[in-house]
Parts: C-alpha cells; sequence; structure tokens
C-alpha cells in the first residue's frame, strides 16, 4: 500500500478568477499540465495503476470531469495505512521529484502566504482533514464568502520550515512561472513517456470518433527528423514533437532561450516564428506569419496569428487575426476579433495594480496584460488597458476601451451596459463547441446557469 492523493481546491481558487469561476483550480494548466494530470504521471511511473486518489472541488464542477479512475467528491474518507498526500490546485512544483519530498514520513504540513500547499498526513488526521474541508466546502462555496480553508487550526501542526514545492498565489502569476515549469516538465518526460488527455468539460459530439485530443502523446526530439533541420535557427534547448506535426518551410524555431514542444496534430504555417519556452497542444494551429514569443503555452486546438508574447491560452482559443496580446492569461472558447490588442506594461512602468472581483491587489509585477475568462468575445479593432480582467462569458464591443474590471455576462464591456442574457449566451456557446467537434452537457449548462 502507498500513500494516496487528495488534490483539492480551496478557497484560494477566487485568486484564479475569471479563469476559475468555471473550472476547479487543479484543471488550471501551467505550461503543458495541469495539477491533476501532474498527479497522474507521477502514479504512473510509479507502477501503481489503481486509483490515483481523490479530487475535491465545487459541487457543480465534479460532474464535468472526464478523467478516468479519480474519486471525485466522496461522501467519506477511508482509513489508509500509509496515510495521504494532499495537494493544492494551484501546486507548480517540480512534480519529478514529489515522492522522494513527501512520503519520507506523515503529518508534514507546508503552507505559503495563501494557506494550504501540500502535507503527507496519517489517515487520522486526513479523515479529520476531510471533514473540515467538507464542511467548509458546503458553507462557502454557495454564497459569497470565501473565507480560509484553515488546515492548522485543525491539525494542530507546524508547518515545515523549508519547502519543496512552489504554488501560484494569483492568476497572473501563470505566466512568470511558465519558463520554470516547461523545463521540469520536459526533464520529467524525456524518458519517453507516453501521456493522455482528458480535459475537463471537453466531450466528443461523435462518440464514435475519437477527438484531437483523445490519443496518447510521445515526445521525440526534432532533431530525429532530418528534414526539419532547416527550421531550426537555434538549437539550445530542443524542438520535442508529437506524432503527424507539420512544419512548413520558411518556419523559424528559436530554442535559445527555451524548448519549444509542439504536441500530436500542430500546424505551423509559412513564415512563423517561434520562440521557446513554448508548450502548443493537440491541434493547434499557427497561420502564416504568426510571431510567437516564448514563455508561453497553449492549449488544445487554439488558431493562433498576430503577435502573441508571455502568454497562457486555454482550450480551442481563437486570435486567428493581427494585434497584440501579451503577458495575458486566455480562457478557453475565447475568440479575439482582428486587430484586438492589449497593453502589458504601464507608461510609468510601475506595479500593475489589478481586479479580479474583489477590488483592487498590487500584482507586484511589471508585466500583465489581458486576464479573460472563458466563453468570451471581443469585436475587431477592441482595445484593453494593462491588466484588465475580462469575466465569463461577456461580449465586448462598441469601439471603446472598457474599464479594467468587466464582470461577467456583460454584453458590450462598460459598466451601464446590459447583461447577456444567459439562454442567448448558451445558444452562442452550444454553436461554437459543435464548430470544433464538441458538446454542450446539461451539466456545462447547469454551471453557466449558476455563474448568471
Amino acid at each position: 500500500m502507498s500513500a494516496k492523493f487528495v488534490v483539492f481546491e480551496d478557497h484560494s481558487w477566487a485568486n484564479f478568477r475569471p479563469l476559475c469561476l468555471s473550472i476547479p483550480t487543479y484543471e488550471l494548466r501551467m505550461g503543458m499540465f495541469n495539477t491533476r494530470e501532474r498527479v497522474e504521471l507521477v502514479v504512473g511511473q510509479s507502477g501503481v495503476s489503481d486509483i490515483p486518489g481523490i479530487l475535491l472541488c465545487r459541487d457543480i464542477m465534479a460532474p464535468l470531469h472526464t478523467c478516468e479512475n479519480w474519486n471525485i467528491n466522496p461522501e467519506t474518507l477511508v482509513d489508509n495505512e500509509d496515510g495521504y498526500i494532499w495537494l493544492n490546485g494551484r501546486s507548480s512544483t517540480d512534480f519529478s521529484n514529489l515522492h522522494k519530498s513527501l512520503t519520507s514520513g506523515a503529518d508534514k504540513v507546508i503552507i505559503d502566504d495563501h494557506g494550504l500547499v501540500a502535507a503527507h498526513l496519517s489517515s487520522e488526521n486526513s479523515i479529520k482533514l476531510f471533514k473540515h474541508w467538507v464542511q467548509w466546502k458546503n458553507e462557502t462555496f454557495p454564497s459569497k464568502n470565501m473565507d480560509a480553508f484553515n488546515s492548522l487550526e485543525v491539525l494542530d501542526l507546524s508547518p515545515s520550515e523549508k519547502s519543496p514545492f512552489s504554488a501560484l498565489g494569483y492568476i497572473w502569476d501563470l505566466v512568470p512561472a511558465t519558463a520554470d515549469i516547461l523545463d521540469d516538465d520536459l526533464k520529467f518526460l524525456s524518458t519517453d513517456q507516453e501521456f493522455s488527455r482528458h480535459p475537463f468539460g471537453l466531450f466528443a459530439e461523435n462518440k464514435s470518433e475519437k477527438p484531437i485530443w483523445d490519443q496518447p502523446t510521445v515526445l521525440r526530439e526534432a532533431v530525429d527528423f532530418p528534414d526539419l533541420r532547416d527550421r531550426l535557427t537555434n538549437k539550445g534547448k530542443g524542438v520535442w514533437l508529437g506524432d503527424d506535426v507539420h512544419l512548413a518551410v520558411g518556419a523559424a524555431l528559436d530554442t535559445s532561450k527555451g524548448p519549444i514542444i509542439l504536441d500530436n496534430n500542430v500546424e505551423v504555417m509559412p513564415h512563423c516564428f517561434l520562440e521557446g519556452p513554448l508548450y502548443a497542444g493537440p491541434g493547434c494551429r499557427f497561420k502564416a506569419g504568426s510571431t510567437i514569443y516564448g514563455e508561453s503555452s497553449f492549449g488544445i486546438g487554439n488558431r493562433l496569428s498576430g503577435e502573441i508574447g508571455e502568454s497562457t491560452f486555454g482550450d480551442f482559443a481563437n486570435k486567428q487575426h493581427d494585434g497584440f496580446i501579451g503577458h495575458a492569461v486566455l480562457g478557453s472558447w475565447t475568440n479575439l476579433g482582428a486587430m484586438t490588442t492589449c497593453s502589458d506594461l504601464k507608461n510609468n512602468y510601475g506595479n500593475v495594480r489589478v481586479d479580479i472581483g474583489s477590488g483592487q491587489i498590487d500584482s507586484r509585477l511589471r508585466f500583465v496584460g489581458l486576464l479573460m475568462g472563458d466563453h468570451v468575445k471581443t469585436a475587431i479593432g477592441t482595445l484593453f488597458n494593462t491588466g484588465t480582467t475580462v469575466g465569463f462569458a461577456s461580449n465586448i464591443f462598441g469601439g471603446v476601451m472598457p474599464p479594467k474590471f468587466v464582470g461577467s455576462f456583460s454584453w458590450g464591456g462598460m459598466p451601464d451596459d446590459p447583461a447577456y442574457d444567459v439562454e442567448k449566451a448558451l445558444e452562442t456557446a452550444v454553436i461554437v463547441m459543435g464548430r470544433r467537434g464538441c458538446r454542450m452537457t446539461e451539466e456545462a449548462k447547469s454551471l453557466i446557469r449558476s455563474l448568471a
């Protein structure tokens, strides 16, 4: 028997709005993977083939999981001889060393300024903490109250002095963490380990056909493909490819600052410049003439063009036209109209202050761009100020720069604009998802209605 994982979200999910309005924190992709996927890789590499562990999330999120073998929001926690490893969904640690650092003894607790990051707890303490989490979830998630999930008060344990773990504090921390996370991911996969995707909330429209994400990936270095060598301008960190990657003549890939990782069925059209560190998920397409700078990662099926730098996109995001997007975090099913552009640096070069729904916060960063939730759309020529937040399913148009905080379901983007009718938003979402071979489930509709 070995320690089982408990991967959980807590009050800190609110720090990752607007993305985590519609996904659990452990489904927030950092680099190549999210926290849940990294745990699956660790468990698979260790030779354990049964249930990786437990996922704890907001109840309305539970039916949207597609991952296998996880126990999601169980009613009780059973005794386990080797205890449980608790891992916050916002963890961004080097997972290749995870077992070594946490399994040497039970009742280790690691915290940061936002609460519990990780712990290895005995069954007795795990059961105690689990009951506290369930009580906290039932009291806080249905309301606007986001009081802290205080594990130390329940466990009466002192945190470890030295932490081998790191965790994100806010949504804008995703971009600065990308380079190190991609390096860690690549080291972990350098043994030719196969991995598969079970993306949250993505259900194929045609059950008889495999979607683009539903095939295993094994990465191979591009130097193994002699016909591609003329497209690699600097071979410092290497280019890694999945199956059926198409690199057109005239594409230039620069790995002097970090690796470039192109997953299955990625297409790079002529005259594209890609700079590492960079990850592109299955089915991404870089349109001709694209300029993509490093510290960027893109999810499944993105359509990309223009100038993009230091940004993280979700699944099936569309930026198919010219315009600059930098130091940005965009959700899934977003669509940016032609020439949509964001600022990522203030004119006075000061720290960027960001409002994610609870007032202005000093990001302590000089570069923060656009932070955008799932299903957001923008009109042609839309301009965004530095550190602008746009909530779930808003539709931005009108030719006027919107304020730095736009809530969810805004029809226009300005403070006095009406709310976007949720049923009309759902109609659009169903069409958009259907065009990419995905279907909207009744559970997803329930989630969207609850957000409205």
